[in-house]
């Protein structure tokens, strides 16, 4: 097919969008995983004589993992934290599409609200992201659940960027849609690296543990991971870093 120039420079936009959001989302790479486990306390267990603070919900929609084998509360400080603020990374929800479905008027929502939202979103993921280094030497379950999450949290993001809306002009031309199918991917491609990199952090940390009460979300960890590898073409064998 012979592309006009309105088209090629659609094409070109597209190819910009995606990179911006490869660029705005610089921030939001989660861990490469967990450290080497080391000797440590019984899973849950917090420091001497001081009892944890009950964790506050930050949104109306739980992060969809599995409910942990003890009391949320009962987690280290370090963990409680990085719910939390997985919880208030996530309710950063993206904007409300535009009415139109012009190029222009995706355009001008895509550089506006759009580019806002990646940017908060961007932001709370780096702040969600701080606890983990207090969670190197943390029991196996603590290092697991933290690596679940933040594999979450980097696929919610992934799925928020791919769920923007498509002008009309590229949705019914099926080389302009291509076209901006394969610059998205490629933009967003890193942190499904990451996001896969986690769960399998996740499933490690948990094979460690072997106890049927965690399997729950070693089963989760291992599904997510796959499902994620599958939707952008990760190699399962091949070990995600930050980018």
């Amino acid at each position: 097919m012979t592309h006009t120039n309105a088209s090629r420079d659609r094409i070109g936009v597209m190819r910009l969008w995606a990179l911006a959001c490869g660029v705005c989302l610089g921030a939001c790479a989660a861990p490469a995983g967990p450290a080497a486990p080391a000797a440590a306390p019984a899973a849950g267990s917090t420091t001497a004589g001081a009892e944890a603070p009950a964790p506050v919900l930050r949104t109306t929609i739980p992060v969809p993992v599995p409910q942990p084998a003890i009391e949320r509360r009962s987690l280290s400080a370090p963990l409680q934290t990085l719910w939390e603020r997985v919880e208030i990374a996530v309710a950063v929800r993206p904007p409300e599409p535009p009415t139109e479905a012009s190029t222009e008027a995706v355009e001008t929502w895509a550089r506006g609200p759009f580019t806002e939202w990646l940017l908060r979103r961007a932001q709370a993921s780096q702040e969600a992201q701080e606890p983990s280094n207090d969670l190197e030497s943390a029991p196996a379950v603590e290092r697991g659940m933290a690596a679940g999450l933040l594999g979450y949290m980097q696929e919610d993001t992934c799925a928020d960027v791919r769920g923007a809306p498509i002008p009309e002009a590229i949705a019914t031309d099926a080389d302009l849609l291509r076209v901006y199918d394969e610059a998205l991917r490629a933009a967003l491609l890193p942190y499904a690296r990451v996001s896969v990199s986690a769960y399998r952090f996740c499933v490690a940390a948990f094979d460690e543990v072997q106890d049927p009460a965690w399997s729950e979300w070693r089963a989760y960890c291992d599904e997510r991971g796959r499902e994620v590898a599958e939707v952008f073409g990760v190699p399962m064998d091949t070990p995600g870093s930050a980018p």
